[in-house]
């Protein structure tokens, strides 16, 4: 059994032992949400890497050279990475995941009315005045909690008299808001 196993060494020694090359891989936490959003990443490479090579926004530019470096987002859009790693004799593999991050703004609620009081019948402008990457729009015009209008801008007409609440909620591919103005549209009879 010893003569074995020094007959193993001396050829390990003879024939010599090879590193098998770095295959670069790695992950990232969180993949999406709001900017600025700061970002991990862990570094999950296979085989012996003795420097690695993180590209964040796919420019070519080496952004950082830690094994889980982490690197904070701050404008909205969708990003390339890369993570180049280096083994011993100077061997290398590239990973790169495209469009694998994407950050939005987060959006605010707020419209405007016009008029907000009235008499009689009366036809109101709603003009959205929200904010950030907006999708969609749910309009409540009497505070009864169905939506009444899915357009950006609406009109209603409000038929009969007394103080209205609106509630505007929107929604994007990231966010979604609510703003309720309480008693906002008034309507009185029309006097007789």
């Amino acid at each position: 059994m010893r003569m074995a196993l020094v007959l193993l060494l001396v050829l390990a020694v003879l024939v010599g032992c090879t590193t098998p090359p770095p295959e670069a891989e790695f992950t990232v936490v969180p993949t999406a949400g709001h900017a600025p959003m700061e970002v991990q990443f862990t570094d999950l490479s296979e085989g012996e890497v003795d420097t690695w090579e993180w590209d964040f926004d796919n420019d070519g530019l080496v952004d950082s050279t830690l094994q889980n470096p982490q690197y904070i987002y701050n404008d909205t859009g969708t990003y390339t990475v890369s993570l180049t790693v280096s083994g011993p004799g100077g061997a290398r593999d590239r990973e790169t995941k495209i469009n694998y991050l994407e950050f939005a703004t987060t959006c605010k609620a707020d419209f405007v009315a016009e008029p907000t009081i009235g008499e009689g019948i009366t036809r109101v402008q709603f003009s959205d005045q929200s904010t950030g990457e907006i999708t969609s729009w749910a309009w409540d015009f009497n505070g009864d909690g169905i939506i009444d209008s899915t357009e950006q801008n609406p009109t209603y007409v409000y038929r009969r008299d007394g103080l209205y609440s609106v509630t505007l909620t929107i929604a994007g591919p990231y966010c979604e808001d609510t703003l309720t103005k309480t008693r906002y549209i008034e309507i009185t009879r029309c006097p007789t």
